[in-house]
């Protein structure tokens, strides 16, 4: 019997491996990949292109291989179908007229008659088709403001500012008397955090921080803190809100849209003139459809057309800033809010004595 056992493990191990060989060697049935070379060239536009909104843009081709049949080219601008033209057209017009500003992808796609397609990538950078509207305005009221309160965020309600100040281990949640300057109430922030752009949403008092991805949410009239969230956004600058999500700025051309909820970000833009793109955008107020944005060491603040992203208009407050501010640049132009039962605006900066109420000509 052991004489017997002894031949059968033998065979199986000299057998299991001869048969795991076979295995391994035999021929593969799976259907290979067929490559194929390029069957077209594009020819125009050239790579980042850089047009106006509403420029039509010529897309041009050349057939590397005169024996294959294009059925049709389809435009996609990002996951969007522009459109499709059937046949071999040669060249196709694109019309950016309802695309944001900034960078856009066009995909074009080729089909072909034996089932197979074929796509390109075209960049482009697209700047506003208007001159932005220079805006003029009237100092209507001039009231004390802290000049140790480092502005980084400013909303009018209810005939009070509420104040969002920054500077690590000094930031500071605020109710001011806009007739005094001083705080109604105040709550200083823990030192670790450094305090930026506010917003009101649903009674409820939204505020981000510079570089440390975390929000926080007050009671309007108490300001005691409800919550805080988390975002992935590497740094927070201005906030605000559409009423339905907030909008925020984090120094650069980018606004992102955020439901206000689970903080998600829904959408963005990139801020563009006709001559190029809006960088370091700061403080923000949404007002009538627009949002008015501080730009980072600059005197004016841009109108934006929330959408596309298209400067709509300028207004430069140079002659407010205070005597001796003008070349600091810790002392900037930043904060504005907006009086909906006037149209006024307050207008302050980082660490100014002095807040203004203006009028804007022509009204938003």
């Amino acid at each position: 019997m052991k004489s017997g056992v002894l031949k059968s493990l033998i065979f199986i191990i000299i057998i299991v491996p001869v048969l795991s060989c076979c295995r391994k060697n035999a021929p593969q049935t799976e259907k290979e990949t067929i490559v194929r070379p390029t069957v077209v060239t594009l020819n125009s536009p050239e790579p980042n292109k850089v047009i106006k909104c509403t420029d039509p843009v010529k897309i041009a081709y050349t057939k590397n291989q005169a024996g294959i049949a294009i059925d049709s080219v389809a435009v996609f601008e990002g996951r969007n179908h522009s459109f499709s033209k059937p046949g071999d057209p040669g060249e196709l017009y694109w019309n950016s007229g309802d695309s944001k500003m900034g960078q856009n992808t066009l995909r074009v796609q080729f089909y072909y008659s034996d089932s197979l397609t074929e796509s390109h990538n075209i960049n482009l950078i697209i700047l506003s088709d208007m001159v932005p509207h220079n805006y003029t305005y009237r100092v209507v009221n001039k009231y004390p403001h802290d000049n140790q309160a480092y502005t980084q965020g400013l909303v009018f309600d209810n005939g009070y500012l509420y104040e969002s100040t920054g500077v690590q281990g000094k930031s500071s949640i605020r109710i001011v008397d806009i007739k005094t300057g001083r705080p109604v109430k105040m709550v200083p922030m823990a030192p670790q955090f450094f305090g930026e752009g506010i917003a009101l949403y649903n009674d409820q008092i939204y505020q981000v921080t510079y570089k440390s991805q975390v929000g926080f949410v007050y009671d309007k009239n108490t300001l005691n803190q409800i919550r805080k969230f988390d975002y992935q956004i590497r740094e927070g600058w201005g906030l605000t809100t559409d009423g339905h999500n907030l909008i925020m700025s984090d120094g650069t051309s980018q606004l992102f849209f955020i439901e206000p909820e689970y903080f998600t970000q829904v959408d963005q833009i990139r801020v563009f003139d006709n001559t190029g793109m809006i960088d370091s955008l700061n403080e923000m107020e949404y007002i009538n459809g627009k949002i008015l944005a501080n730009v980072y060491g600059k005197s004016f603040i841009v109108i934006i057309d929330p959408a596309k992203g298209k400067v709509l208009g300028k207004a430069d407050f140079k002659d407010l800033i205070p005597e001796g501010y003008e070349n600091d640049s810790g002392q900037v132009l930043n904060g504005i809010a907006w009086n909906p039962e006037n149209g006024h605006l307050y207008i302050t900066g980082k660490n100014w004595p002095v807040l203004y109420e203006v009028e804007l000509s022509p009204s938003l």
